[in-house]
């Protein structure tokens, strides 16, 4: 029997085995923002887990970034509150042009649970166009993963409007 420092060792060294391949993209690396508009915070969650080391977001084309001046992409999650509007609009009008919104989860797709309160605004659908969804109550990272990979592949280079896969999935 090995000395227990050394079998932890040997499973961390063993990682690359079990860890997900990243999903190669053609194309520019999109940088995106994620805002949490309310709700329970699980979709949040599920953005900060990938960024983790277990899934491979930027091997896959893609970056997170701090502000939403260097966003490509402004991910949404929860149903806007209305005290998250003002910061939502905010967010939106300080990313550059060819910018594309990105409802994650059902809440911030619809309003979720939340659509018929009285502190809620309902989903990003009913107050602006969205280029698309991404399903689930959480969707799982790499469920959300898989999305924005195809999201990716479905955008038009120069104008983003097509909808992917995962976009028509979440409407049907």
């Amino acid at each position: 029997m090995q000395p227990a420092p050394l079998t932890m060792m040997l499973a961390l060294l063993d990682v690359q085995k079990w860890r997900p391949r990243p999903m190669r993209r053609h194309g520019p690396r999109i940088r995106f923002f994620t805002l949490e508009a309310g709700s329970c915070e699980g979709c949040a969650m599920e953005l900060v887990s990938l960024g983790s080391s277990a899934y491979p977001l930027e091997g896959s084309g893609f970056q997170r970034v701090q502000h939403p001046e260097d966003a490509d992409w402004l991910l949404v999650t929860g149903s806007v509150t209305r005290s998250s509007a003002s910061a939502l609009a905010s967010a939106w009008e300080a990313m550059p042009a060819g910018r594309s919104l990105v409802a994650v989860g059902n809440c911030a797709y619809d309003g979720g649970l939340w659509k018929n309160n009285y502190a809620t605004l309902g989903g990003i659908h009913t107050l602006t166009r969205v280029y698309s969804s991404i399903p689930g109550c959480p969707p799982s990272p790499s469920a959300i993963l898989q999305a924005l990979v195809e999201l990716a592949e479905g955008v038009s280079s120069s104008t983003g409007s097509q909808a992917s896969s995962a976009s028509r999935r979440s409407r049907q």
